[in-house]
């Protein structure tokens, strides 16, 4: 059995499925932030107190609430054929106009939008995990919190910085457990003081740690000056803000003369999500959170292993997804639609009982 989801629907079929018995603990990390004594959240005020700290972190350091020229840096290391070093360029002088550029090892892409049709100067629309992960990192750090969420919340604390630490389930399982973070949870920490989202952990073994100690100041946004993303305890990437102004006057960066006309919409959207459920003759029941890139054919790319319980399903949850090259998730856009590219996290649950 297997599940897909678009991060906007919330509705995922098996997500009840993984709190339906008892389920291994998350593997400790460094930036793992809610290894106990998180409670549910159960009244209309707390609910909106949360909700509301969520948004308006995400709204304080948002750059696209007006035109805007953010230039990014990021290293990408130990881990991918995109090794190396990278420039990233996001513009937009007003509505129905945006363009952003990526440079780096083995890829350089032109990407302009104008009033939602989408140009590249690409001949293919694949795109590299790492600079998708970059950019989510930049702007698609915003909670998705509908009716059916579950959401627990504890205090936290990272070098010295009181947090609030939020968990945020879309399985449509009520979750009244206290203890730490469950393995179909996302994580968001948010500084007590200044509002700014400090962690974001999209799944565990994967984190990006936002760093304001030399924040950028932007038309009353405040904006990190660098993120780190680590995997299964090592750094992937790290990112610099290099610059945030207002959008220089060049007209001519925004015609599609000599690029490409793809489809309507953007070339990428936030994360999709997985779940499979695998039979196994262990009495204990193991979990595994794989990562990857998909193309718009449905095919996966740079597989990897974020977090198990157990090592020793690594290599099995491996082949198993491998198998699905070509149909895992695959959603042929509809004519006219630009196709997409997609980071997709999957987890893989072993389990000896029936369902």
């Amino acid at each position: 059995m297997s599940s897909c989801l678009h991060p906007t629907l919330l509705v995922i079929l098996l997500g009840s499925l993984l709190n339906a018995q008892q389920m291994p603990p998350v593997p400790s990390d460094p930036l793992e932030l809610v290894p106990a004594n998180a409670q549910p959240v159960q009244s209309v005020n707390q609910r909106a107190e949360i909700v509301n700290l969520l948004n308006n972190a995400h709204r304080l350091s948002n750059v696209r609430s007006r035109p805007y020229d953010l230039k990014t840096t990021f290293t990408v290391t130990a881990s991918s054929p995109s090794d190396g070093k990278w420039q990233l360029e996001d513009t937009s002088p007003g509505a129905n106009l945006y363009r952003w550029t990526a440079q780096g090892p083995n890829y350089s892409a032109v990407h302009l939008n104008v009033n939602q049709v989408l140009y590249t100067d690409q001949a293919t629309d694949a795109l590299p995990l790492r600079l998708v992960q970059v950019r989510e990192a930049i702007f698609f750090n915003e909670p998705m919190v509908g009716p059916r969420a579950s959401i627990r919340t504890t205090s936290g604390n990272l070098d010295g910085v009181e947090l609030t630490c939020d968990l945020i389930s879309h399985n449509g399982t009520p979750n009244t457990a206290t203890d730490g973070r469950h393995w179909d949870e996302e994580e968001y920490c948010v500084d007590h003081k200044s509002g700014a989202l400090i962690t974001h952990s999209p799944a565990p073994g994967l984190y990006v740690h936002y760093d304001y100690s030399k924040a950028l100041q932007f038309h009353g946004r405040l904006i990190w000056n660098n993120f780190t993303i680590t995997q299964a305890g090592h750094t992937v990437i790290e990112a610099q803000t290099e610059s945030v102004t207002d959008p220089p006057n060049n007209p001519a960066a925004f015609q599609p003369a000599g690029l490409n006309e793809i489809g309507v919409g953007p070339i990428m959207s936030g994360q999709w999500r997985s779940r499979m459920r695998v039979r196994s003759s262990s009495a204990a029941t193991q979990v595994a959170v794989l990562h990857a890139m998909q193309s718009p054919d449905g095919k996966l790319s740079e597989l990897e292993v974020l977090a198990s319980s157990d090592a020793s399903i690594n290599e099995a949850a491996l082949a198993r997804v491998s198998q699905r090259q070509g149909g895992f998730m695959n959603q042929q856009p509809e004519p006219g639609a630009t196709p997409q590219s997609h980071e997709v996290l999957m987890t893989v649950e072993y389990s000896n009982q029936q369902r």
